[in-house]
């Protein structure tokens, strides 16, 4: 599973007509709306220029977006300044988040998560969003965690002994985490 992790603040160099032909649904928010259309338009780069891609287009399943082909599998997630993408031959689930100070301990109790620090914390709420997001299956998988400088990442697959890549996009690469 490649992962990538890319800075939102280029969103500021899209011209806004290219991003809107990324959305996909109405956000109040247009701060939010611009993530979302930036995101599609990052997985489409990366589809085409990476795994060399031509058919791109996407349907969506319960809210889960496919490609039509199902040539790859991809998953986005969106936190503080960056945009993470995973792609895999695989069904998969990813989901990064800034690990900011909060009440942990009542959400964590509420959640039934077993974490004694915010890291613990983070650590347990990206893989339950990551495997939401997989489908919450319950076939044999992979997972990996790391942390990129205050943020958590976690990514899952569906395929066993899958090989985990990330990518941050200054080029820092970080191979078979």
């Amino acid at each position: 599973m490649d992962i990538f992790v890319i800075n939102m603040s280029d969103t500021d160099n899209v011209k806004p007509e290219l991003l809107e032909k990324f959305r996909h649904k109405e956000f109040k928010n247009k701060a939010k709306q611009k993530e979302h259309c930036f995101s599609y338009l990052m997985t489409d780069r990366i589809l085409k220029e990476v795994y060399g891609l031509e058919n791109r287009n996407i349907e969506f399943l319960n809210g889960k977006p496919y490609l039509l082909t199902r040539e790859k599998y991809f998953s986005i997630s969106h936190s503080g300044k960056y945009i993470l993408i995973g792609f895999s031959d695989n069904e998969c689930g990813a989901d990064i988040e800034q690990m900011k100070e909060r009440d942990y301990v009542s959400i964590a109790e509420r959640m039934k998560f077993n974490a004694s620090n915010l890291e613990e914390f983070y650590s347990e709420w990206t893989k339950y969003e990551a495997e939401y997001k997989l489908g919450g299956s319950d076939k044999g998988k992979s997972i990996v965690q790391t942390v990129f400088e205050n943020y958590m990442i976690t990514a899952v697959c569906e395929k066993p002994q899958e090989i985990f890549e990330i990518y941050i996009q200054n080029g820092e690469t970080f191979s078979n985490l």
